[in-house]
């Protein structure tokens, strides 16, 4: 047989492991979001001179997601944002170089492994 359904439902996950999983994605996505326009900006496909608080919004939800994502094995079962935890190395450092530079986006690509993970382990 398989899984024991109650009233012909299958049995949900519990609620902290359904937000710690959205968690995870929504850190993932802002990061994606956040290297893809870093990528236009820096092959001239979008010009951001009055546009360069976009980048910094960006910014700002991937390290705030991210973070808040990489708390959930402490009040979930979930150990999938554990991956997270080394990202939050290269979005402290990413601020502190030179986006005219290889540095910052070497940086910045350092996270993708992190996130890669996390969103591998969450199946």
């Amino acid at each position: 047989m398989g899984r024991r359904t109650t009233a012909g439902r299958l049995p949900q996950p519990p609620v902290g492991l359904v937000a710690a999983r959205r968690m995870v994605t929504a850190a993932t996505a802002a990061y994606v979001a956040n290297c893809l326009w870093g990528t236009a900006v820096a092959v001239r496909l979008i010009r951001t001179k009055k546009l360069r608080v976009v980048h910094h919004g960006l910014f700002v939800v991937t390290a705030t997601l991210t973070g808040v994502a990489a708390t959930t094995p402490f009040w979930t079962r979930s150990r999938s944002a554990l991956f997270l935890l080394p990202a939050l190395v290269p979005l402290a450092m990413a601020p502190r170089t030179n986006p005219r530079t290889g540095a910052h986006w070497r940086v910045a690509v350092a996270a993708a492994p992190s996130y890669l993970g996390a969103m591998l382990f969450r199946r």
